[in-house]
C-alpha cells in the first residue's frame, strides 16, 4: 500500500468511527485496504490523463477517460490524409515525414 493509499484508508476511518480513530478498530481491514488502493489508483489516472490534456479542474475520471479517442491510429491518421483533390490526382496518403525514404 502506497502512503495516498493509507492517506485515504486514515481518512475513511475518521469519516466512520470519528476522530482518532485506529485501523484497528476496523471490521475489515483487507476490504478496506482495497478501497483505499483503489481511490488511490483513481487518482493517479487522473492525475496522468490531466498531465496528457485530457479533462480539467472539476471534471470526473469518467469525463476525463471518454476524452480519450478510441482509436488514436485512425485519429492521426485523418489528420495526415490527403485531401480530396490530391485523392483524384491519384495520391492516396500525404508524404509521412518522419520516414526514411
Amino acid at each position: 500500500m502506497n502512503d495516498i493509499a493509507r492517506i485515504y484508508r486514515a481518512e475513511m476511518l475518521r469519516a466512520v468511527l470519528g476522530p482518532g480513530a485506529h485501523p484497528a478498530k476496523a471490521a475489515d481491514l483487507h476490504r478496506l485496504n482495497q478501497l483505499a488502493e483503489h481511490m488511490a489508483t483513481c487518482e493517479e489516472a487522473q492525475t496522468i490523463l490531466r498531465a496528457k490534456g485530457h479533462g480539467g479542474p472539476g471534471t470526473t475520471i469518467v469525463e476525463a477517460a471518454r476524452q480519450v479517442p478510441t482509436n488514436v491510429k485512425q485519429v492521426i491518421r485523418a489528420l495526415f490524409a490527403a485531401p480530396a483533390a490530391l485523392r483524384e490526382q491519384g495520391i492516396e496518403r500525404a508524404p509521412e515525414p518522419w520516414k526514411a525514404t
